[in-house]
């Protein structure tokens, strides 16, 4: 009986111990996979797990941590390449969360903090006490989509122009919402340093021509100067010389001339002026030309335009757009030239369209600078000589493709 008592008392303690031993095995094996899972929940992937257990669930789990892992190291990667994108841009940019109550600044790129001297911000609504103008109009938009200009005063500075443009983005639920800001000034400080780089190259590569066969030509003279006696080579030689010298000494002085032409343009006498009439006048003088060319001429225009102009300088500007488009005209099949006279409010449009070959794109933003010319016989001052001519009289010019044909528009502000 005692025995029977006592084999009881062991299966009792034994089972027991399988118990207290499954549980304690079921309580790691579920820590293991909790630690797992509490690491992909809370995107906590510093950890590296390594276990020797056999059993399948916890292998995937393992297996769906580490592929988890390698997507947030992609993620982070991307997210380092487009900060270092954004903050490379030279303009200004924000990225707002709408989603949330009060909105939430996303992002602020290195540029937009470094002219603006505005900290690193979350709230939006303590962009207020940096740049109360440019919170007021986001406001007073109500986040909408606009492009727009704002006098904006930097570091207690001056104030500058800037130009607005916002934009807005749906993911899933969250509405992002982009501000882009940009100097005028600045844009403008760029082009002409671009501008007059280009310039600056044009003049050198002019100046060099001229002046390298001269000293050469020079050099050759003085050695000749320096003999006893000249034979008739010698003084063959001496007459090249001095020729040649004297021809580049004329290119360079017409060089010079057109440059003075260009850089000391005198004030325009203004008197009101029927732009229609001019026109016509000016296109009289052609009328030969076009016949025997066979270029169709089409005008349209508007009656009673009448604009505050320096007839003989404004009448330059139309010859020069004239017979820039007789010359793209030269070696086309179908010569058609149209001028476009009309008023849009306050503006006067003067249109110069040819069916001539297409302005490379590649050299469109090159056509206005001095000197620039991509044919032989030209001087390379005609449309930076209207363009000037045109931004004396508050007015500007530019190139654009209408109807697939090049325009040159003439804009003047009444």
């Amino acid at each position: 009986m005692n025995e029977f008592y006592f084999t009881g008392f062991m299966l009792v303690v034994f089972v027991l111990i399988m118990v207290i031993e499954g549980y304690y095995f079921m309580k790691r094996y579920f820590n293991k996979i909790d630690k797992v899972i509490s690491s992909m929940l809370y995107d906590d992937f510093t950890v590296d797990y390594q276990f020797n257990d056999q059993n399948q669930t916890l292998i995937k789990a393992n297996k769906l941590y580490y592929k988890l892992k390698e997507k947030d190291r992609d993620a982070v990667s991307q997210k380092m390449l487009y900060d270092q994108i954004l903050n490379g841009l030279d303009s200004g940019l924000i990225i707002l969360d709408l989603s949330k109550e009060n909105q939430e600044i996303m992002l602020m790129n290195e540029y937009f903090q470094q002219y603006f001297a505005v900290p690193v911000l979350k709230d939006w609504k303590l962009m207020a006490n940096y740049l109360g103008d440019f919170y007021e109009l986001l406001e007073a938009r109500e986040f909408t989509e606009f492009k727009t200009t704002l006098d904006i005063q930097v570091d207690r500075g001056e104030r500058q122009t800037f130009v607005i443009q916002t934009s807005i983005t749906q993911i899933k639920q969250v509405k992002y919402y982009t501000v882009l800001i940009d100097s005028i000034q600045r844009v403008i400080y760029s082009k002409e340093n671009e501008a007059w780089v280009s310039v600056m190259k044009v003049i050198s590569h002019e100046l060099m021509n001229s002046l390298a066969p001269i000293h050469a030509l020079a050099q050759n003279m003085d050695d000749i100067l320096k003999q006893d006696k000249w034979s008739i080579e010698d003084q063959e030689d001496m007459k090249i010389s001095i020729g040649t010298i004297i021809n580049r000494s004329n290119h360079l002085q017409d060089f010079v001339d057109r440059y003075r032409k260009l850089t000391m343009l005198p004030s325009p006498v203004l008197a009101t002026v029927d732009l229609n009439l001019l026109v016509h006048s000016m296109i009289s003088n052609y009328q030969l030309i076009l016949s025997k060319k066979e270029i169709e001429l089409k005008i349209t225009t508007e009656p009673n335009i009448y604009a505050e102009l320096d007839q003989s300088q404004f009448e330059q500007v139309l010859v020069n757009l004239f017979t820039n488009s007789l010359q793209a005209l030269t070696e086309v099949e179908k010569k058609l030239l149209e001028i476009n006279i009309y008023q849009n409010n306050s503006r006067i449009f003067i249109e110069f369209t040819d069916s001539g070959p297409i302005i490379d794109e590649t050299i469109v933003s090159k056509i206005f600078l001095p000197f620039y010319t991509t044919r032989k016989d030209g001087a390379g001052i005609g449309l930076s000589l209207s363009k000037a001519i045109i931004e004396a009289h508050k007015g500007y010019l530019y190139y654009q493709l209408k109807n697939n044909k090049n325009c040159f528009v003439i804009v003047l502000i009444k």
